[in-house]
């Protein structure tokens, strides 16, 4: 019994502690609204009331979770005015006193420059007493209505309504100064709009452009096309990230995905190092610019890695001085490059200029109070977006230079530098590229030894030079002649069918007999062409057919010598 009587006792004591503590910060709101509650911010017909935070914020104990209006109540007693949050970190707490000038009932949204705000808790108290919770705003526990790199509540006043609006924010950096601006219905869906748009188009293209280098890294295997797709693939989703928008797309409890953001950005400045690097061909051209990005990329990793198990504000501190050794950088690597007429370059410092001067934009407004009425956030965006553009429109330059160097190399590798014809490279992609009948010629330029040993080898190679465009006067297009040796060559001559055969064989040994007698009548007098001609349709395969033309130019040679006729008698005999 006693037992029983005893625990009605805690019980009673408990409720009078409760109803001690509620009235206690009733006499406090009560208090502290007669002290603060004029003069009202009154709520007319202008679309935006702009409340900047100029001794608005009160410094305050940090929490685990979004408090309860009388915790808000108590915290704000014992806070300590602030001047500004910039630079700030932990909890803030503001009370604002609102009045609704409108005969109607209408909403309003509040809006909260920060983005790396974890806990975000409003509370409307009206002047009759009457407390209402407001949505949470925070990064994790949040069901605001979504806007990139700011937060948002509604906020529903009757007509005339005045009350007090209280604000309590949390987050390990405040980067900026946490103005408060409240807008009209219309005013914020079109912010939203125009915000999140911009947004969203701007990681849409930066993604976009990052896959499609990925995929042509897949086809050439160039580590260009692989660093672009890092330099523009990191930039996308770290500020994705940064936005608020992988929180929009992925509900994310355990921790604010917010502040992944800035430690992704070293890794996009490693790979925007390596891609300058090798777009400017650096470790052949510019040995210590390759030293330079090379430090830039390892430093930037390694600090990426350790970014985790760092605070807060030492990653922000990081990135930023990254992003203020990368500026300087990257425009005089441009202005450098364009100074030596690698016209690469006019792409890659119009984007990051661009981009250098919006980020320095940024880094400053992180650093002083700015009154600007863009979010500088925006700006990179756009200015980001613009120069992963001119990246990948400089990478497409230097892939066009690649592809030329490509072609003249291999046309150069496939030509006979002294006579201009294909060699026996250019003769073996002939050969293979055959699909029906065809006819090998093979030739001979006899005397060629005693030119070279009597008058040397430069008048040698004008005989080589002269007996080659005879021969391809002479043909008229009949056929394609390759240079397969010194004075050796094979002529290809396509056949559409057996009964062309003669002709064909009839036409080409015509052309090389007048060839020779064109040449005899220069000063080249004892030189001579033997050639055998062979076709496909007595032979299984085309090496059997050059190996039978081959003989029948021995022979042709050895008849010669005879004083036998030039042209070898030749029987054609489908194989």
């Amino acid at each position: 019994m006693r037992n029983k009587n005893k625990f009605k006792g805690l019980n009673f004591i408990n409720n009078i502690a409760r109803i001690t503590a509620l009235f206690v910060c009733f006499l406090i709101s009560l208090a502290v609204g007669t002290v603060s509650a004029s003069p009202y911010v009154t709520l007319d017909e202008r679309d935006k009331i702009e409340i900047v935070e100029e001794n608005l914020w009160y410094k305050t104990s940090p929490l685990i979770s979004d408090p309860r209006f009388t915790d808000l109540v108590l915290l704000y007693a014992d806070a300590k005015q602030v001047t500004s949050t910039l630079g700030g970190n932990g909890a803030f707490v503001a009370r604002i006193p609102l009045a609704n000038s409108r005969d109607i009932q209408h909403t309003r949204f509040v809006n909260l420059y920060t983005n790396y705000l974890d806990i975000g808790t409003a509370y409307w108290q009206s002047e009759q007493g009457e407390v209402v919770a407001l949505a949470s705003f925070g990064q994790i526990t949040g069901t605001n209505p979504k806007l990139a790199h700011s937060q948002t509540f509604s906020l529903m006043l009757s007509q005339q309504e005045r009350g007090v609006l209280w604000i309590f924010i949390q987050a390990k950096k405040f980067a900026t100064p946490v103005d408060v601006n409240i807008y009209s219905k219309a005013a914020f869906y079109n912010k939203q709009f125009i915000t999140n748009s911009i947004n969203t188009m701007a990681f849409s293209v930066m993604i976009t452009l990052a896959l499609i280098a990925c995929f042509i890294y897949f086809r050439t295997r160039y580590l260009v096309t692989l660093a672009c797709a890092g330099y523009v693939g990191f930039h996308g989703l770290g500020w994705l990230v940064a936005s608020g928008g992988f929180g929009q797309l992925f509900s994310v409890s355990a921790f604010n995905p917010v502040y992944i953001g800035i430690m992704i950005f070293p890794f996009a400045i490693a790979s925007a190092s390596q891609f300058t690097k090798l777009l400017f061909n650096c470790p052949q051209e510019h040995s210590k610019f390759a030293k330079l990005f090379n430090l830039l990329s390892i430093v930037s990793v390694t600090l990426g890695l350790l970014m985790p198990f760092l605070s807060f504000n030492n990653s922000f501190l990081i990135s930023h001085i990254i992003a203020a050794v990368w500026i300087p950088i990257s425009i005089g690597t441009g202005i450098f490059m364009l100074t030596t007429l690698d016209f690469k370059a006019k792409y890659y410092l119009i984007g990051n200029l661009l981009y250098g001067l919006s980020l320095f934009a940024y880094v400053l407004s992180h650093a002083l109070k700015l009154d600007w009425n863009i979010s500088t956030e925006l700006i990179v965006q756009v200015a980001l977006t613009i120069d992963c553009i001119c990246i990948l429109l400089s990478l497409t330059e230097w892939l066009q230079i690649k592809q030329k160097d490509y072609h003249r190399s291999y046309t150069i590798s496939r030509i006979d530098p002294l006579t201009k014809i294909g060699n026996r490279y250019a003769q073996n992609e002939k050969l293979a590229k055959l699909t029906g009948g065809y006819c090998l010629t093979f030739i001979d330029l006899d005397g060629f030894k005693e030119i070279n040993d009597t008058f040397g080898h430069d008048e040698g190679d004008k005989l080589l030079i002269s007996t080659v465009n005879l021969i391809q006067q002479k043909l008229q297009g009949l056929g394609t002649i390759f240079r397969s040796g010194g004075d050796e060559f094979i002529l290809v001559a396509e056949i559409t069918n057996l009964q062309q055969t003669a002709s064909v064989i009839s036409q080409l040994s015509v052309a090389l007999l007048k060839t020779e007698q064109e040449l005899q009548r220069t000063r080249w007098k004892n030189i001579g062409l033997s050639f055998g001609i062979a076709t496909s349709f007595e032979t299984a395969n085309q090496s059997e057919c050059l190996s039978l033309a081959d003989q029948r130019m021995y022979k042709h040679k050895q008849e010669k010598k005879k004083d036998k006729p030039l042209i070898p008698n030749i029987t054609i005999s489908q194989c």
